[in-house]
């Protein structure tokens, strides 16, 4: 049983400031001596970096910034050691609270940092788990380029650094010396969804305003008067019929832009637009759409772009989820655990790579995509070596070749001789060596063991073209006596 440590878990409950104070008062303290915000986009826009949440109630980067947290709430994660009961009960509680960490910790992608807050209980079990968790208001803090957290809430004359090994954890993208509230994505996205928004209200004004043509009247006949056209025109509006006299002119006006080049040049303009928006956070366009045209190869290729954001998602957030786990073990003196986002690796089949190998050495080749399916290996793990040629082709580059010319010699015939006369003479038996071993030999079993005897220090290609020499010897020897006798 894990020892209770509800004292260390317990902490004071943060104070929401007093009434005797003025606001302005107030807000001035607590903004002084905060440090500046450098991000260029953000002073340009003169916005604040929390600011940047309206955002995310765009149609297109609400959907860009959906399939990059599904995706990362897809992947399944693991404990290890996992054999241990420690390791059951923090599954639990990571199951339970995974989307709140996991999403709280990839708004630093989006914002730059984030930051939140663990509320812990003791439970029935007996151990300390999570009452709550989630994400606190980011302007409330702000991070040093030393790595400690500093806390200002709204109407708080005071600041303090508050602990993130238990109470609070941040999490920061992109931090620097200089700037440590880290690279907010969302400022790169500002411009694009400024001019999304400025467009879409110029082009609805456009609509309101030359979606329905104008009618001008010209007034010739003395019987109309001006303010009697003027009424018939807007009758005319509602019930589309207008009577006028003949001497009477009316002309429908209106702009191309409602069907014509305007149009066209909007719709240009807004899908400019959405493929900037899904290259900045997707990294690709073919979420949505696929560029007027396609390919599986292109389609393979985007598909390596979202495994690599989603790899660079989980280890953007995998710190923070280790801290939740460090501080949980901690909490209960359990011993560490370590936590994983992402496939588990498959293991190694000991059948198959043993028939694999001896596919190898029978002559298979096995092709890299074989490797990659059957043991799940990423692209560049398996090396492809090129395949060697097993057809001479020294001989053909050759400028001169005079001998082989005249004796109308083909080209794979000369290489063969020229491989031949690199080689050494070869040494025959003599014809007393050949009789003597007729003779003292009965049967081919008998020649062999008495030829090794004969040429103990002979190679094998010697030794297998004089046992050769010798059978074919004693093949004849032996029909002649046969003859004779």
């Amino acid at each position: 049983m894990a020892k209770s440590n509800k004292g260390k878990a317990s902490k004071n409950a943060l104070s929401s400031g007093s009434l005797y104070s003025q606001e302005a008062v107030t807000q001035f303290l607590v903004s002084f001596g905060r440090q500046p915000d450098i991000d260029e986009v953000l002073r340009k826009a003169g916005i604040a970096r929390h600011k940047l949440k309206v955002m995310l109630d765009d149609d297109e980067i609400a959907q860009t910034v959906e399939t990059r947290l599904d995706a990362l709430l897809a992947a399944p994660f693991r404990v290890e050691p996992n054999d241990t009961p420690e390791a059951e009960l923090l599954n639990e509680i990571i199951k339970e609270w995974y989307f709140e960490i996991v999403s709280c910790g990839l708004n630093a992608l989006f914002f730059g940092y984030s930051v939140q807050e663990a509320v812990y209980e003791l439970k029935p079990a007996g151990y300390i788990g999570l009452k709550w968790i989630g994400e606190k208001p980011m302007q409330w803090f702000e991070p040093k380029n030393d790595g400690c957290l500093i806390y200002r809430q709204d109407g708080m004359m005071t600041e303090k650094e508050v602990d993130q090994t238990f109470k609070f954890f941040l999490t920061r993208r992109k931090a620097s010396y200089e700037q440590p509230y880290g690279k907010a994505l969302l400022a790169t996205l500002y411009w694009l969804f400024f001019f999304k928004q400025n467009g879409f209200k110029f082009w609805a004004k456009f609509l309101e305003r030359f979606g329905t043509p104008i009618l001008l009247a010209k007034v010739k006949s003395k019987g109309t008067t001006t303010e009697s056209m003027n009424n018939a025109l807007l009758n005319a509006h509602a019930q589309s019929v207008l009577t006028i006299d003949g001497q009477d002119d009316v002309q429908m006006l209106s702009t191309s832009g409602t069907s014509g080049s305007a149009g066209a040049a909007f719709e240009s303009f807004n899908n400019q637009l959405l493929r900037q928006i899904q290259k900045v956070v997707l990294g690709q366009t073919l979420t949505s759409g696929n560029d007027r045209g396609g390919s599986n190869a292109l389609g393979q290729v985007h598909e390596n772009v979202r495994l690599d954001k989603l790899k660079s998602d989980i280890r953007l957030v995998t710190p923070t989820l280790q801290a939740v786990v460090n501080a949980l073990c901690k909490l209960n003196n359990w011993k560490e655990h370590k936590v994983m986002i992402g496939e588990k690796p498959k293991p190694l089949n000991k059948d198959q790579a043993e028939r694999d190998a001896h596919l190898k050495d029978a002559g298979a080749n096995l092709t890299p995509q074989y490797f990659k399916r059957e043991y799940g290996l990423q692209e560049g793990d398996v090396a492809e070596t090129e395949v060697s040629n097993t057809q001479f082709n020294a001989l053909p580059k050759r400028v001169f070749s005079f001998k082989a010319s005249s004796q109308n010699t083909s080209p794979q015939q000369q290489e063969v001789e020229e491989l031949t006369d690199g080689q050494g003479d070869l040494q025959l038996l003599s014809n007393e060596q050949i009789k003597q071993l007729a003779a003292e030999s009965n049967n081919p079993e008998s020649l062999i063991f008495n030829l090794t005897q004969l040429i103990p220090s002979a190679t094998r290609t010697q030794f297998t073209t004089a046992l050769d020499q010798a059978l074919y010897a004693a093949d004849i020897l032996g029909y002649a006596t046969a003859s004779e006798e």
